[in-house]
């Protein structure tokens, strides 16, 4: 007989599939950026974040190959019990330079950094203005930092200009949380107090705005040059991710923040990985160095995880060079994404997406799963993204574009898609 607690994640469970909302992790026999083998099938692979198909160069697999013959594979501790090495020292430094910020900390994972830099940097009085499609990562962290969150109608940031205006009028706190500055729902419950920091030693608190550059679930782009204004005008201290900008937009890989201008970023902090655009594993935090300082004691998924190794570190000084010099497999991942973004909207379809992330909506979960499957049996990997990676009744079917891909590969991504939409 079932554990009582197994039998509860069994119900649970069906209660998922009965939903079509259940997911299940495949095991192809075969994997590249450009091409997947599932179940003796040859698909193209368009649900790959490898944008510029660095994970499958064959040069750079060797090089990464060589650093971890040559340095230590593990980091054994947290850096604040073995510290770290001259050599991860000189890889933070550099990506900081190259990026434009002070200072830059690795991490192992995308998530893990976004919950540092909110649970590490936010407290109690903070008010953080939230787009309402932030990553899960960041969604998740807020209510364990105490910060009181405010939403703004995804990608409206006229409207996020209007409640930080209230906001600055508000004289305090109490009246800065009602209910006319909270229009949108907060993401959860009244958070709990973070157990690594103390509250602002006074109440002179800055707004802080949490934001994407490049939205994964929708492709959508905030304009930099308009969140800086924001910035400017408001004196907000902005924390942007961008996790699928980093790497595969912006002159040198840089990414989107710092817009049409050389003058200055429009974030204070980014959050970005190894491993989408850049073909490697882990991220990174760019950062002023207070702020570095400030996670490095408050943070307790800083404090209290094993660093990455040495290895990683001479890997990732070796990936810089490589990854700003591959302007061009910028320019043609941007040709194939225009390319199947408009044979998708030139036929009247639903399509949404500003760069290399291209989302058609559904908005029926059933029926993002079900053109996804028949995706698949033509030829073509798709992700299905439903509640509650997105929210419900807002599915989507996502094709992630590479520089890998050609234009080939587009034509029949597109030929396939109104196949499937137009056949049964």
């Amino acid at each position: 007989m079932a554990h009582p607690f197994l039998h509860r994640l069994t119900l649970r469970l069906d209660a998922q599939r009965a939903a079509g909302l259940d997911r299940t992790v495949m095991t192809p026999e075969t994997r590249t950026t450009r091409h997947v083998i599932l179940d003796g099938q040859r698909l193209c692979n368009f649900a790959s974040n490898d944008y510029l198909g660095l994970a499958d160069d064959a040069a750079w697999r060797a090089e990464v190959a060589d650093c971890f013959a040559r340095h230590p594979a593990s980091g054994t501790a947290s850096r604040l019990a073995a510290g770290h090495s001259a050599l991860v020292a000189e890889a933070e430094a550099a990506w900081a330079e190259h990026f434009g910020y002070e200072s830059c900390l690795f991490l192992p994972s995308g998530y893990q950094a976004n919950l540092a830099v909110v649970t590490g940097l936010l407290h109690t009085g903070d008010t953080l203005f939230i787009d309402r499609r932030i990553h899960a990562s960041m969604a998740r962290a807020v209510p364990l930092c105490g910060a009181h969150p405010v939403t703004y109608p995804h990608g409206d940031l006229a409207r996020l200009d209007r409640r930080l205006t209230a906001w600055r009028h508000e004289t305090t706190a109490e009246t800065a949380s009602a209910a006319p500055l909270t229009e949108g729902a907060p993401l959860s419950s009244p958070p709990a107090t973070c157990p690594t920091a103390s509250p602002p030693p006074h109440g002179d608190a800055s707004p802080v705005i949490l934001t994407e550059s490049l939205f994964s679930m929708d492709g959508t782009v905030t304009s930099m040059d308009a969140l800086a204004t924001l910035r400017s005008r408001h004196g907000a201290f902005v924390i942007l991710d961008e996790a699928h900008a980093c790497g595969a937009l912006g002159q040198g890989g840089r990414g989107l923040a710092w817009g049409q201008t050389e003058n200055a970023p429009a974030a204070d902090v980014i959050v970005g990985t190894l491993g989408k655009g850049p073909g490697f594993f882990g991220a990174f935090v760019l950062m002023p160095r207070i702020v570095r300082e400030s996670l490095e004691n408050f943070a307790s998924a800083v404090m209290h995880s094993t660093a990455l190794p040495e290895a990683h570190a001479a890997a990732v000084l070796r990936l810089l060079p490589r990854m700003a010099g591959m302007d061009e497999a910028r320019a043609r991942l941007a040709r194939h994404a225009r390319a199947l973004r408009e044979g998708l909207a030139g036929s009247g379809l639903p399509v949404h997406g500003d760069a290399h992330i291209i989302c058609l909506e559904t908005g029926d979960e059933a029926q993002a799963t079900q053109l996804v499957r028949r995706l698949r049996a033509r030829g073509v990997l798709a992700l299905a993204a439903r509640h509650p990676t997105v929210p419900r009744g807002h599915a989507i079917v996502r094709f992630s574009v590479t520089a890998a891909h050609t234009g080939d590969d587009i034509t029949f991504c597109k030929e396939t898609v109104h196949t499937c939409l137009h056949t049964r």
